[in-house]
């Protein structure tokens, strides 16, 4: 199988370096920047292209989708015309009337897949193991809040220049909303209802909010308070407690545990997510890879056990899309069904803030 990567940014370079090792019996790029195009080709080895319908020319069985979010639509609705399997970065597409349209026109024979890397995060996993044995019995309350700043999203360039300053390409922390959102929903259902607010209160120069703040109601009755912001130093990552009627699960991302409560303390550790043995893994393999890409690509804080990297979630999601588009498997990760209710929560908060009021999420 040949598989086009669209974008040569960091995640772009990502995609490549895992593709690369997985071998799907081809890759290609397609970067509309001349240089950037060149550079990359070179550093792996592979063939660039700069314009869309000379990349398509040659055929690709599959699409990865790794540019700024504002530009998915233009390269998915491509794919879907074209028949092709689809993977793209979150969101699939920002605008939800056309992710509406795309949903509709997909056919059996290809594959739309959403990006949802942090599926196989061990703590994330894990949390998600211990909520589908209802250990805490039903979800009451949710409490998440998630900072990074943004200068040090990418420290080897000029954070007024990539597509994370601007909300219109889906930057200001928009695609990080959107991802949240996602991991959220995997946990606790489907969101109804949303009071938000989002503020510019830095003096970071970018274009859009870089606080947000979320008020949630759930399908099920639970609530929740969803937080972040692209101004926090030295963050410790992302903190979590869901309230049950049994007990409580909290974990924060500089501890190696998850901790669970039900009349006393336990730590659950990470070795303890369903599929750790593939995580460790996957570990091994990607540790080596970036050893030997030697190329800059931005990087999550993670605290976690010495023989996890958070690297290998991108290893097993490519290699996920490969089998599942290959027909090897049935694909498991973010669907599109889903992703349309997190495109819909995202932008009933994005009305929410303009309007200063709880919404219904239709």
């Amino acid at each position: 199988m040949k598989v086009l990567v669209i974008g040569a940014g960091s995640m772009g370079r990502r995609r490549l370096r895992d593709l690369n090792y997985l071998n799907p019996g081809g890759v290609l790029l397609l970067e509309p920047v001349s240089e950037r195009c060149e550079q990359v080709a070179a550093a792996f080895g592979i063939p660039g292209h700069k314009e869309l319908n000379a990349a398509l020319k040659q055929r690709p069985d599959a699409l990865v989708v790794s540019t700024p979010p504002a530009l998915h639509e233009e390269y998915v609705r491509r794919g879907v015309k074209e028949g092709i399997h689809v993977f793209a970065e979150v969101p699939f597409v920002l605008d939800y009337n056309a992710l509406t349209e795309i949903a509709a026109l997909q056919s059996n024979k290809s594959l739309l897949a959403v990006s949802h890397t942090i599926r196989y995060y061990p703590p994330f996993r894990l949390i998600h193991d211990l909520l589908s044995r209802a250990v805490i019995g039903r979800p009451l309350y949710l409490e998440y809040s998630l900072g990074n700043y943004l200068p040090d999203w990418h420290p080897y360039e000029d954070y007024r220049k990539f597509y994370a300053r601007d909300q219109k390409l889906g930057g200001a922390g928009m695609d990080m909303l959107l991802h949240e959102l996602s991991g959220i929903h995997w946990w606790l259902g489907c969101s109804t209802k949303v009071l938000s607010r989002l503020s510019k209160i830095s003096s970071l120069e970018i274009a859009g909010p870089d606080t947000h703040d979320l008020l949630m109601r759930f399908a099920s009755g639970a609530v929740g308070f969803f937080h972040h912001d692209v101004i926090e130093r030295g963050t410790l990552g992302r903190h979590v407690r869901i309230v049950g009627e049994e007990g409580t699960i909290e974990w924060h991302q500089n501890q190696t545990s998850v901790r669970l409560y039900r009349g006393s303390n336990d730590q659950i550790g990470f070795d303890q997510a369903s599929d750790w043995q593939a995580a460790t893994e996957a570990s091994r393999i990607a540790a080596q890879l970036v050893a030997a890409q030697r190329s800059s690509s931005g990087s999550i804080p993670a605290a976690t056990a010495t023989t996890f990297t958070y690297e290998s979630c991108y290893l097993r999601e490519m290699r996920h899309y490969i089998d599942a588009a290959t027909g090897k498997t049935d694909y498991t990760g973010c669907t599109i069904a889903e992703e349309l209710r997190n495109v819909a929560t995202f932008h009933a908060a994005l009305r929410s803030a303009e309007l200063g009021r709880e919404l219904d999420i239709t």
